[in-house]
């Protein structure tokens, strides 16, 4: 069963989802933050107030420098899925989808380390956005990183940007990876907030991400919205 819900844009999107990941884990959960790195998206206090442990899985050495992990894994999640399968409870992910190259392994591998009636959740760029099919559109010609240069402080773009995919990045193409992984039940939540995609726009473009956003919440179309979270249960 899947539903999708708009909601007001919030003024922290990655505290936002990191408060529907703390509501949703049990007290004592084995969590997994999946994509973790260096905190590099934020801390989760409430996550890890919830969380008897909190383990991270990413292929990057700045995973080591994560403060908030009881154990830490440099590790792909599909490899680190086959020698940890059936111990968590809960396992999140923040902005992490856009980066997927294999959707089957990686939703599967996801499902692997879940417990029966286990959670996984993640928050990501809707690809039918504007800024996600133009990400689509600069990663598929080999164009991102030098636009990405061009728009942000290179510095950063070199320390922090990874090759983005969008393999499964819509409310279809999720649904029916999870589905296809063991998920029986996933649950959307879609908003837009203007100021995410701002920084990324030429300036006298940077309006149009306003009007866009009043025309999808207007029409009420959540597959107009900028950012994608949802939920998933697997089944038992």
């Amino acid at each position: 069963m899947t539903t999708v819900t708009v909601v007001a844009p919030p003024q922290g999107p990655v505290r936002h989802f990191a408060g529907w990941v703390a509501d949703s884990t049990p007290r004592g959960a084995a969590v997994l933050n999946v994509g973790g790195g260096c905190n590099a998206s934020g801390d989760f206090p409430r996550i890890r107030r919830r969380a008897a442990s909190l383990v991270v899985v990413d292929p990057s050495a700045r995973v080591e420098a994560n403060s908030e992990a009881d154990e830490r894994f440099q590790l792909p999640l599909e490899v680190f899925s086959l020698a940890h399968a059936n111990r968590f409870d809960v396992a999140f992910a923040v902005f992490v989808m856009e980066h997927v190259a294999d959707p089957v392994e990686f939703t599967e591998a996801a499902a692997r380390v879940l417990k029966p009636g286990g959670v996984f959740m993640a928050l990501t760029i809707n690809q039918w956005h504007y800024f996600g099919l133009a990400t689509w559109a600069t990663s598929r010609l080999g164009l991102d990183e030098w636009l990405l240069r061009r728009v942000r402080n290179p510095e950063e773009v070199g320390e922090y940007h990874v090759h983005t995919e969008y393999r499964i990045n819509s409310i279809r193409s999720i649904s029916r990876h999870l589905e296809h992984a063991g998920f029986s039940e996933v649950e959307f939540r879609m908003w837009d907030l203007p100021r995410a995609y701002e920084p990324y726009l030429p300036e006298r473009l940077t309006g149009l991400a306003t009007v866009w956003s009043r025309s999808a919440y207007r029409l009420g179309r959540p597959n107009l919205m900028g950012h994608l979270s949802f939920k998933a249960v697997l089944g038992n």
